[in-house]
C-alpha cells in the first residue's frame, strides 16, 4: 500500500513562524529523553514550506553572537535560504541555581541526597575506625591444652587488612569534602543563555494580522497557547508543529481552530 504524503491544510494566506530557539531544543541534546532523533535542516525547511503556494511569508527568528564566528556564519546562511530572517545579540544572564525557581526543587533534592551520602560516609568511617582498633587488639599467640604456643595471626596479613581499612577511610573523608565543595558550587551564580522572541512574533502576528488566514508556528511553547486562543477568536486558523516532549500542556484544552502537527510527520523533507 502506497504511503500518502503529508501535507498541510492550509486556508487562505499562511503566515509562517519559526521560533528557532525552541525547534533547536529538539535535538540539541542526545541524552535528553525527548530528544527527537534527527535534525532540522533550516535550508530544506524552507524549500519545503516554499512549495505551499498559499505561504506569503516564512520569518525566522534566533539569537546571535557577534564575536562568535560560527554564530555569524549561521547568520548569514539563513539569510541566504530567503528566509525573512529576525535576530537580535544573545544576552548571558546570571542564574543562581539554588533560588531559581525553575531549579530550585530539583537542587533542594540534590542537597538532600549529598546530606544523606556525606552521613553515611561519616557513619561508616567511624566504624571502620572502631574495626582497626579490633583489629589492633587482635591475639597474636594462643596457648592449646598442651601449653604450646603457636601464632594464629599472621602479621602480614593484619598488615594488608589494616592498611585497607585505612584507605577506605580516608577515601570516605575525602568524598565528603568533595560533596562539601560541590554543594557550594551549586550556590555559585551560572550563566545561562537568554534570548526570547516571544514579545517580537506576536508583534509581528498582529501587524499582519489583515495579510493573513492562517498561522503556522514552529514552537511548541506553551507560552504561545494565549496567542493562538485570540488568533482563533479573530477567525484565524493555527497550527502548531511541535516535537514530541516539547508540546507545552497549554494546547491540551483547545477544542477547535488549532492544529498540532508533530514534527515527525515533516521527516522526509527537513530532515539533515
Amino acid at each position: 500500500m502506497e504511503t500518502e504524503i503529508f501535507k498541510f491544510k492550509l486556508t487562505g494566506r499562511t503566515f509562517v513562524i519559526i521560533d528557532w530557539a525552541n525547534v533547536y531544543g529538539w535535538f540539541s541534546d542526545p541524552n535528553s529523553d525527548t530528544y527527537l532523533g534527527w535534525e532540522v535542516d533550516p535550508q530544506k525547511l524552507f524549500s519545503y514550506l516554499k512549495s505551499y503556494s498559499d505561504i506569503i511569508d516564512i520569518r525566522f527568528y534566533y539569537g546571535v553572537e557577534s564575536d562568535k564566528p560560527k554564530s555569524v556564519a549561521f547568520q548569514e546562511e539563513i539569510k541566504s535560504y530567503g528566509y525573512n530572517s529576525i535576530n537580535k545579540e544573545l544576552k548571558w544572564v546570571p542564574a543562581v541555581l539554588e533560588t531559581t525557581a525553575h531549579f530550585k526543587s530539583i537542587i533542594q533534592r540534590l542537597f538532600n541526597v549529598l546530606d544523606n551520602v556525606k552521613s553515611t560516609n561519616s557513619d561508616l568511617s567511624n566504624r571502620l575506625y572502631e574495626l582497626s582498633k579490633k583489629v589492633e587488639r587482635l591475639p597474636k599467640i594462643s596457648i592449646d591444652n598442651n601449653k604450646t604456643a603457636f601464632q594464629v595471626t599472621n602479621e602480614e596479613q593484619l598488615k594488608e587488612i589494616y592498611n585497607a581499612i585505612e584507605g577506605l577511610d580516608n577515601d570516605l573523608k575525602k568524598l565528603n569534602i568533595d560533596i562539601g565543595e560541590l554543594q557550594e558550587k551549586l550556590k555559585e551564580p551560572v550563566r545561562r543563555r537568554k534570548c526570547d522572541f516571544d514579545v517580537e512574533i506576536s508583534r509581528d502576528i498582529y501587524n499582519n494580522l489583515e495579510n493573513f488566514e492562517t498561522l503556522i508556528i514552529f514552537s511548541g511553547d506553551g507560552d504561545y497557547a494565549a496567542l493562538a486562543e485570540d488568533l482563533i477568536v479573530k477567525g484565524k486558523k493555527v497550527i502548531v508543529v511541535f516535537a514530541p516532549g516539547h508540546k507545552g500542556k497549554e494546547y491540551e484544552n483547545f477544542k477547535v481552530g488549532l492544529f498540532l502537527c508533530s514534527a515527525k510527520k515533516l521527516k522526509q523533507f527537513i530532515a539533515k
